[in-house]
């Protein structure tokens, strides 16, 4: 195993040898079980305890439930490539971040004709985003290799979330969004939450702070002060202005958002401008670090179906918010 401990003979370690036998073993455990069962493990060693997957009430358990119960649509929303048509229906193409192609082969012809900045983007799951600001840094068989070791990969067997099992991966080549200091922009996390019983949804929005560095999130409502929402070692704490078209970018998240109980939409506030990042229909992967379990539950009471007959008299007019509002 590569980087594995060694000994002054360049032996691996007895140590390293059994840790390396334990990993093996576990991941060819892990890959005969169903998603189901694999979701709930994965819950308990995060969180000490088994979630409830038949009757789900917290937002966590609700999310695992969409790991293995998925709707089909969100095949194909959460594709990044297929997105963009149901994007440039709903609200515009104008929020689309200008697009230099597609493939699913680099090929000479189409690596010279990228500019010299660009994102190179894996359509078919996370993490796969390359922020290219120099093309001579990238020679076509770096970005080649990069790129065939994405299509190869296959997220749905990492993350157990089935409805990226059926899109097909492709890469594709998106313009460099920067902000007034040349780095990536702020990214708006939407949380939108909708209940049978209300026109509207209820937002919440994750700004997320120098998410390829110092890695930090905070958290607002729609009048942009501060929540308490996931434990305090992940905030800052610290209100930053409000975006001058924050109202705007509320309106593209509920026209986005709309059909469904819940849906994150991830945008860019950059130059004036509004550019759609993603929508999410599994954010965490269901293994959010909420602040206190009772923020869980809260977000959980948020979700409700909405295609399914439900007596919405149960509802209360409000729900109080188990977080004080921070100033």
């Amino acid at each position: 195993m590569r980087g594995a401990p060694v000994d002054g003979t360049g032996q691996r370690t007895p140590g390293a040898t059994c840790r390396s036998l334990a990993r093996r073993a576990r991941k060819a455990l892990t890959s005969r079980i169903n998603d189901k069962l694999y979701v709930s493990f994965v819950y308990r060693r995060e969180f000490g305890k088994f979630p409830d997957l038949n009757r789900p009430q917290t937002f966590n358990e609700k999310i695992c439930r969409r790991r293995f119960d998925p709707e089909p649509v969100y095949s194909i929303l959460s594709d990044k490539y297929a997105v963009r048509d149901y994007v440039a229906a709903i609200v515009g193409d104008e929020y689309l971040i200008p697009c230099h192609g597609q493939t699913t082969e680099l090929t000479p012809a189409m690596y010279a004709r990228l500019p010299e900045s660009f994102v190179m983007k894996g359509n078919h799951g996370s993490g796969f985003n390359l922020l290219v600001r120099n093309k001579q840094d990238y020679p076509l068989q770096l970005l080649d290799s990069i790129g065939r070791h994405w299509m190869n990969a296959d997220y749905y067997a990492v993350s157990r979330e089935s409805h990226y099992r059926e899109i097909e991966p492709r890469l594709l080549f998106e313009a460099l969004l920067l902000d007034d200091y040349n780095r990536p922009p702020m990214d708006f996390k939407f949380y939108c939450f909708r209940r049978p019983d209300r026109r509207d949804p209820e937002i919440y929005i994750e700004v997320v702070q120098d998410r390829f560095t110092d890695f930090a999130v905070d958290y607002y409502d729609v009048d942009w002060n501060l929540v308490e929402v996931v434990k305090d070692r992940f905030t800052t704490g610290r209100r930053i202005p409000k975006p001058k078209r924050l109202d705007d970018a509320i309106e593209v998240a509920k026209r986005l958002s709309e059909g469904f109980d819940f849906a994150r939409v991830d945008l860019y506030l950059t130059a004036g401008h509004i550019y759609f990042g993603e929508i999410t229909f599994t954010p965490t992967g269901g293994l959010k670090n909420f602040k206190t379990p009772e923020h869980d539950r809260w977000w959980g009471q948020l979700m409700q179906p909405l295609r399914s007959p439900v007596d919405t008299t149960s509802f209360p007019e409000t729900i109080d918010m188990p977080w004080r509002e921070i100033t």
